[in-house]
């Protein structure tokens, strides 16, 4: 993906909602990108959030308390399980093969601390 493409992925996650160009772009140095293969699981409901994930292409299912939600293009996973340090409020698996933006708690906390 090129910045621009990332750009526009982060301005529609609502936890983004109202940063400015700018602001966004110093971001993008923060989020690691990654290609998974459906049946991949990228978080255990319960289990500590390592990671935040957003969804650039693919489908992937959001499962908390047994009830899943499927969830493509768009969609973050684990914001507030990463600003708290806490665990994932669900489990979160590839339906399809998925292209993601990523970060881990370091650069979620670098990026915290620039923005």
């Amino acid at each position: 993906m090129n910045d621009r493409e990332r750009i526009d992925l982060l301005r529609g996650i609502q936890e983004l909602a109202g940063r400015d160009e700018g602001q966004l772009k110093a971001l993008l140095p923060f989020l690691d990108e990654a290609c998974v293969a459906a049946g991949t699981v990228l978080a255990q409901e319960g289990r500590l959030c390592h990671q935040l994930v957003i969804v650039a292409t693919g489908e992937l299912e959001e499962c908390r308390r047994g009830r899943p939600v499927n969830r493509g293009r768009g969609a973050a996973f684990g914001w507030k399980a990463m600003r708290e340090r806490g665990k994932c409020d669900a489990t979160v698996r590839a339906l399809s093969p998925a292209h993601l933006l990523l970060m881990s708690h370091e650069q979620f906390r670098a990026a915290e601390a620039v923005a």
